[in-house]
């Protein structure tokens, strides 16, 4: 009989796509990922539904399709809501689960698991283990019950400091330098004071008056930046030249609520400065906070949060917005990685004795979010510069994927896995316009003015829906919902004409050609009852599921997990190492990610979770035999 794992963990890399590691494999380099498949056993046929994070995360932490867990979209319906897509939430609690996690069963016996920013786990109910927020995308961030793409983070999210305008920052202009303590020999020096709003915040804190310094080191012009909490440069937070970073700033907040006093860390990088101090850009990154998203609160202390930073979206909305540039979102995806190890690193020297580890990194998401489509671009400078990024993302992720295994020794089962993966920005289709070409629906189109909501554009939201004259009403990602009268507030369907509305639903997004190409751009729409075939069809569904082609989506979340298009594909990456798995191997038939808690409990010994649906994967076993 094969030995059995002593421990399981899972690593999980959001929108990691499989065809795209195996390229950059092919190519050379990724020497981690390169080890742990020749070590183990690799699935490219890796599936879930929906191609969305919040129920693929579910899944692998439940073991059960999203009919049962609850979470059928990256969005979540409150009932007795609006229809109207607005009023939905980011589905990251874990209090809207309706399956039992794996940790949440094995805490229940005594067993000790570390969870890592893991989407769906917080707030935490274990016992035993130790958790470090996991209720959005990014560590120590909430997205739940938040609207539309908001989000709050400890202490607070990214900022920029320039002469120019820009929606998320503070705009000033420097004049002649007065009331400073300690300047260094220099001509001419010049300063603006800013007043620092902290937004974001899951704590809101008091704004802060900052000191901005330009001066000359030499007789080219301003060339140096000097930002400090008050006049005197001997306590500034850092000096910076053009394109230089400073290194962590700790400093101290102040709760407004209450006058609490709080550290955060932050870091800045002068991205432009002129000789005549005329243009002016200082990237700031979010405020790293050190308390309030680690249960129990006293394990905190065993993690050294004063040097890094969590760098939240890895800087996406400042560069979609004109702040960064490329390089400086590729030295974000470092700086967020370091926090990520060194909360791991940290958690595993204080608890030797952990017997379930599950944690989640998300740069490849954000990454692909912004850049996927052009690496399939005919400009062959964009594409090269988009593939030099993404390596270079794969390789810190490799990087850390190295740190863990290591760490981890050989008597751990790890399983290594993607949520979904992405395909290239395609034409989108607008459900509603579908709709409202059918006489079933009512809007007019919108401009957002605020800046986080620059992804609705990209998602076909970008509509003010008039609930009170459309039979039909669709919400989130899949859904169709039929307006019924007395069901919801401004219902307009009488309940006899339920199943006629719902038939016209799926007779207009199948016949619906889209504008731009003549095609269908729908591949399948069914009755709600209809999508338990595949895994959904629960609660949280509409009354008509739809399916996109792949080509038609903006990345993932609305196609099957067989979708291939252009340089994309939405397979995830599921694989495995530790005792008992085959080595070099690679099984070629399809998998769930539902089968990944049933394989790890199996492999170990432990405990299954209550609602698992998933199966072993036996075949990837050296000895599937474990039971005799």
């Amino acid at each position: 009989m094969a030995p059995k794992a002593k421990r399981a963990a899972l690593i999980g890399y959001d929108c990691l796509i499989p065809k795209r590691l195996m390229k950059m494999l092919d190519e050379g380099g990724l020497d981690n990922f390169r080890r742990f498949m020749k070590e183990g056993s690799y699935i490219p046929e890796g599936y879930n539904l929906p191609t969305v994070t919040p129920p693929s995360w579910a899944t692998i932490c439940t073991g059960a399709y999203p009919r049962t867990h609850g979470v059928e979209d990256y969005y979540y319906y409150h009932e007795g809501q609006s229809l109207d897509y607005k009023f939905t939430s980011q589905a990251f609690g874990s209090d809207i689960l309706t399956a039992q996690t794996i940790w949440d069963r094995w805490d229940k016996d005594g067993k000790k698991c570390l969870v890592v920013n893991y989407p769906m786990s917080w707030p935490s109910h274990m016992k035993h283990g130790v958790m470090v927020m996991g209720q959005g995308l990014s560590p120590a961030e909430t997205r739940w019950p938040l609207h539309g793409n908001e989000h709050k983070e400890y202490l607070a999210s990214e900022g920029v400091i320039s002469t120019d305008f820009y929606p998320m920052g503070v705009q000033g202009r420097f004049e002649d330098a007065g009331g400073w303590k300690n300047l260094p020999d220099t001509d001419e020096p010049l300063d603006m004071t800013v007043r620092m709003h902290f937004k974001e915040g899951i704590e809101q804190v008091d704004d802060q008056d900052w000191h901005v310094l330009a001066w000359q080191s030499g007789d080219d012009g301003y060339d140096r930046i000097t930002v400090a909490p008050e006049k005197d440069f001997s306590k500034a937070f850092f000096t910076l030249k053009p394109g230089e970073w400073s290194e962590p700033v700790r400093h101290e907040f102040t709760v407004s609520a209450d006058g609490r006093k709080l550290n955060g860390v932050f870091r800045c990088k002068l991205i432009q400065l002129s000789d005549d101090a005329e243009d002016f850009k200082l990237y700031v990154t979010g405020v790293a906070g050190e308390t309030g998203f680690v249960a129990p609160p006293e394990a905190a202390k065993e993690i050294d949060f004063s040097r890094h930073v969590t760098a939240n979206d890895i800087g996406l909305v400042a560069f979609l917005h004109g702040i960064i540039d490329t390089q400086t979102v590729c030295e974000l995806v470092e700086f967020h990685s370091a926090w990520l190890w060194n909360t791991i690193s940290c958690l595993f020297k204080a608890n030797p004795d952990w017997d379930l580890f599950y944690m989640h990194s998300h740069p490849i998401d954000w990454f692909y979010h912004g850049w996927l489509s052009d690496l399939d671009s005919e400009d062959d400078e964009k594409r090269k510069a988009a593939e030099k990024m993404e390596r270079h993302i794969y390789e810190v992720e490799d990087r850390l994927l190295g740190r863990l295994m290591d760490a981890m020794g050989e008597e751990t089962l790890i399983c290594c896995c993607s949520d979904h993966g992405a395909t290239p920005m395609g034409p989108i289709l607008n459900t509603a316009h579908a709709l409202k070409s059918a006489g079933l629906c009512s809007y007019e189109p919108k401009k957002s003015e605020n800046y986080w909501d620059i992804y609705e554009e990209t998602e076909g939201f970008n509509y003010v829906l008039d609930v009170s004259k459309s039979k039909a009403v669709p919400q989130r990602y899949m859904f169709v919902y039929v307006n019924l009268k007395g069901k919801y507030p401004g219902g307009i369907v009488e309940e006899e004409d339920y199943e006629k509305v719902r038939d016209e639903i799926i007779n207009a997004l199948l016949d619906y050609r889209h504008p731009d190409t003549g095609e269908r751009p729908v591949l399948l729409a069914v009755r709600r009852e209809d999508a338990k075939v595949f895994g959904m069809g629960g609660a949280q569904a509409g009354d008509v599921v739809y399916v996109l082609k792949p080509e038609y989506m903006a990345e993932h979340g609305y196609g099957l997990p067989t979708g291939e298009s252009g340089c994309g594909s939405l397979k995830n990456l599921l694989m495995f190492r530790g005792p008992n798995v085959k080595k070099d191997f690679v099984y070629p038939r399809p998998r769930w990610l539902a089968d990944i808690v049933p394989t790890l409990c199996y492999m170990t010994g432990g405990p299954i979770p209550d609602d698992a649906e998933g199966a072993p994967i036996y075949q990837i076993m050296e000895d599937p035999n474990l039971v005799k």
